[in-house]
């Protein structure tokens, strides 16, 4: 991160720092945070003394992480001996030269040069996650982990093996005879088809706004090449009723209600009263889940939508701090970069390319096909209408295509005729309209300069 916390390990969490209660599984070897959100419900409440649910005989007593201030941060990477960026050079990954306690108590590995700006520690908005990455990992755990997708589901031998130490799922357990017990969150063969079936022949969305889903099908088993943006429309969209016949009903609401979520959170104007209900509903929405997949599902990734409406609060709308319109904008200049020896020089040559055509391009003959120029995707040119009567109104000879089912419409009022009369008589390119728009003009400044005297 640039602001110099290694994402890494059981302190991956800039926000919970040190505080964290992820823990590192005995068989599965990675990090878990299983049951590291009950801390963030109110005191007193039935999920903080449950014993069953979650961990093994576990009562959570611990308030939420405080959200470090920037100057309350500056001391802890002073105290803790952070170099400056220059300093550290290329070497920060070699062990001897860390700073005291990393990955013990904290993960600052470097003091970040943008703390040499007099703002810096002064900004409430410390950390600033992507909600682009996050939702996009968060939804590919899930859709392979449903899937069951060899490799990549989070549902595998060694988490089977990590149950017993950590929550009572009897029925996940490897059995005495080494079979392994079917979940409840798992599609079958036949659900699997009805769900590509679906996806690929009947969900419809605007042009643009999706890619062909059809296409991410392979061989009917799982989702591949799938951009970032459809798993974003993905998870909004279609997540919180697609399972709703192919799942129990507890697993289809708890997916469908972290979709709801990642909804409510991108849209477009945000309400303060609105966000500090998704800040009080998530924890809810992640322990439902927790009630249901193993250990081994819950990485970082599920963790860091926690803290997301607290970020809402101080940013405002998601769309002013994630990464899409940065990612277009880096593969716009990376299109750019013809000779990778000198990248800088090619993005320079590249875009004085483009401003002088582009420049050029004003003075070309109208017949001439230029980027400006280039009609939008399925644009035929449409075909103009042919009438049996001659001198109809260029308002009716617009080019296009008709859409749709033709029917009558009749006016209902004296005023309809009226308005529909004004509009041609105001829109029409016709001589004699023109003259006529001219006529009354004149005529009205007459008559009102008679009553200014």
């Amino acid at each position: 991160m640039l602001s110099g916390w290694t994402t890494h390990r059981r302190l991956a969490c800039p926000y919970c720092n040190g505080a964290t209660d992820a823990f590192q599984l005995k068989n599965g070897r990675k990090t878990s945070w299983f049951d590291c959100h009950r801390r963030f419900f109110p005191i007193g409440h039935p999920y903080r003394r449950n014993k069953t649910l979650f961990r093994h005989k576990r009562v959570v007593r611990d308030t939420p992480p405080p959200y470090l201030t920037g100057e309350e941060t500056e001391k802890q990477l002073d105290y803790y001996g952070a170099l400056e960026t220059v300093p550290r050079g290329g070497n920060w990954h070699v062990p001897p030269n860390m700073p005291d306690s990393y990955g013990v108590h904290h993960n600052w590995h470097k003091k970040s040069i943008f703390w040499e700006l007099p703002y810096w520690k002064d900004l409430l908005l410390r950390h600033n996650l992507d909600v682009m990455h996050i939702e996009k990992n968060f939804f590919e755990n899930i859709m392979n982990t449903i899937l069951n997708v060899p490799g990549k589901t989070k549902d595998n031998i060694k988490s089977r093996l990590d149950l017993p130490d950590i929550c009572s799922r009897s029925e996940l357990h490897i059995n005495s005879n080494g079979q392994v017990p079917v979940p409840i969150f798992r599609l079958s063969s036949e659900k699997k088809s009805v769900l590509f079936n679906w996806v690929a022949s009947e969900v419809k969305f605007p042009d643009g706004y999706f890619s062909n889903l059809s296409r991410c099908v392979e061989k009917g088993q799982k989702f591949s090449g799938m951009k970032s943006h459809d798993c974003h429309v993905f998870m909004q969209r279609l997540l919180p009723f697609a399972f709703a016949e192919l799942l129990p009903t507890n697993v289809h609401e708890a997916l469908a209600g972290i979709g709801a979520f990642f909804r409510d959170l991108s849209t477009r104007t945000v309400k303060v009263e609105v966000v500090e209900q998704l800040q009080e509903n998530i924890p809810i929405l992640l322990c439902n889940l927790e009630k249901i997949f193993p250990p081994g599902f819950f990485d970082v990734m599920e963790h860091l939508v926690v803290h997301l409406p607290y970020e809402a609060l101080l940013r405002g709308p998601v769309h002013y701090g994630w990464m899409y319109q940065y990612e277009r904008a880096m593969k716009y200049l990376k299109g750019k970069a013809k000779n990778l020896a000198k990248v800088e020089g090619s993005i320079i040559a590249g875009s004085l390319t483009e401003e002088t055509s582009h420049f050029t391009s004003y003075y070309f003959a109208s017949k001439v096909r230029t980027r400006k120029r280039d009609p939008r995707r399925y644009d035929d040119g449409g075909v103009a209408p042919i009438y049996a009567v001659a001198g109809v109104p260029d308002i009716f000879s617009q080019i296009g295509r008709l859409g749709g089912k033709s029917k009558e419409v009749w006016w209902s009022s004296e005023e309809d005729a009226h308005s529909a009369h004004t509009y041609i008589l105001l829109n029409c390119e016709d001589p004699l309209i023109r003259y006529f728009e001219r006529l009354i003009l004149t005529t009205m400044q007459i008559i009102l300069s008679g009553y200014t005297k």
